[in-house]
C-alpha cells in the first residue's frame, strides 16, 4: 500500500493563515500485473516478503534517480536486528539474483526505510519498485 499524503496550504501575500497540522492521507494499492516478474528483496540471507516492501523510484537531494524502499513493521524488526548483527559487515542487497548494491553496515537502521541510489536511471528503478510490488491479485488486508 502506497501512502500519498495531501496537504492544502493557505499562501497569499495579503492575508496571513495557519498552516494545517494535519493532513488527509490517502492509501492507493500498488500492485504488480502478472506480466511482470516477481522480485523479492534480500538483504545478505535475509528475504524481505513482497507484503512487507514498498518501493518507489525517486529523485534523492541531489536529484539523481533512487529507489526508497519503506518496510512494513516486522520487516523493519527483520532490517534493525539484521544490521545490528551485522556492524561492519557487506550486505549485499538483492532483487531476485540481481545485486543492486553491496554496502557495508555502518550502524542500525532501526526505522525501516532504505534509499538506493547509484548508476541506475529512472526507468530501470521504476521497474525494480513494481517487480518489488505484491501482485495485483493479492488481497491487500
Amino acid at each position: 500500500m502506497r501512502n500519498i499524503c495531501l496537504s492544502i496550504l493557505c499562501a497569499g501575500l495579503l492575508a496571513a493563515c495557519d498552516v494545517p497540522e494535519k493532513t488527509l492521507s490517502i492509501t492507493v494499492p500498488a500492485c504488480r500485473p502478472p506480466s511482470v516478474e516477481q522480485g523479492i528483496l534480500s538483504i545478505g540471507d535475509v528475504s524481505f516478503d513482497p507484503g512487507q516492501v514498498e518501493a518507489e523510484a525517486i529523485e534523492d537531494a541531489l536529484g539523481r534517480p533512487a529507489l526508497s524502499i519503506r518496510l512494513d513493521t516486522a520487516g523493519a524488526e527483520k532490517l534493525a536486528v539484521l544490521t545490528r548483527d551485522n556492524i561492519g559487515q557487506t550486505l549485499p542487497l538483492r532483487v531476485g539474483d540481481e545485486v543492486l548494491m553491496s554496502p557495508i553496515v555502518t550502524e542500525v537502521i532501526s526505522g525501516g526505510m532504505l534509499q538506493v541510489a547509484g548508476d541506475f536511471d529512472k526507468a530501470e528503478l521504476e521497474t525494480l519498485a513494481l517487480r518489488l510490488s505484491p501482485p495485483c491479485d493479492q488481497d491487500a488486508g
